[in-house]
């Protein structure tokens, strides 16, 4: 059955605000995951993918030769430099309330999805704030995994390796070297942090761990 992508998106979303309402000055202008990335950056950068006109959207990208992650980069960190963060997170509660509208409406839902996933943990991880994700949000990130588009990489860095998390019921592959470990730190990994490889196991280990040491995160997904 093909998981509710729009309402785990929405709920995950909200799980999201509600965190960043708990967090500091200091925390709001933390690193996150994604290199170079302060925590406000990672939520303007999904703030203005919700609510930014697509013409606007493709202009900054004009501006910058096409290259969508320096366009993403300076929308969000000029947003994030420019605005106090309750007005950061009032966009984004604004942007994620329901259906997704402006630039984000042209990107498929399982990958907004997996993409809010994947910043709530680049949030969360550098912070030390641990949580028990949903196993039906893991499941139906791991599923997504394959499926998404090129630029983030998840469906190159599968191929040919078997895939097993260890506490929701997935597999994914039948031969090729064994990645194991926990789903949240599967996710981050196949999304491309780094961060996450020492929780996992299989001769996949190094390879991934190879090819993330020339490839630095970036915000990795796109919203």
């Amino acid at each position: 059955m093909q998981p509710d992508y729009q309402a785990l998106m929405t709920t995950e979303s909200r799980d999201l605000a509600t965190l960043l309402e708990s967090l500091s000055a200091e925390q709001w202008d933390a690193q996150s995951l994604c290199a170079g990335w302060r925590v406000k950056d990672v939520v303007a950068h999904m703030a203005v993918g919700h609510t930014m006109p697509v013409l606007g959207f493709g202009a900054a990208v004009a501006r910058h030769r096409f290259r969508i992650s320096a366009a993403s980069y300076a929308l969000a960190t000029s947003y994030a430099d420019a605005h106090p963060v309750d007005q950061i997170l009032a966009l984004f509660r604004e942007g994620t309330a329901g259906r997704p509208r402006a630039a984000a409406r042209f990107v498929p839902i399982r990958e907004l999805f997996t993409d809010h996933l994947v910043h709530h943990q680049d949030i969360r991880r550098p912070l030390g704030l641990s949580r028990v994700i949903p196993a039906d949000r893991l499941h139906a990130a791991l599923t997504a995994l394959p499926r998404l588009s090129g630029r983030i990489g998840s469906r190159r860095r599968m191929s040919g390796l078997r895939v097993v998390a260890t506490d929701v019921d997935f597999a994914h592959g039948s031969r090729g070297p064994a990645l194991h470990g926990p789903a949240e730190a599967l996710i981050m990994a196949l999304t491309g942090r780094a961060a996450a490889l020492a929780e996992l196991s299989g001769e996949a280990v190094p390879m991934l761990a190879r090819e993330l040491m020339t490839r630095p995160t970036t915000t990795g997904v796109l919203t």
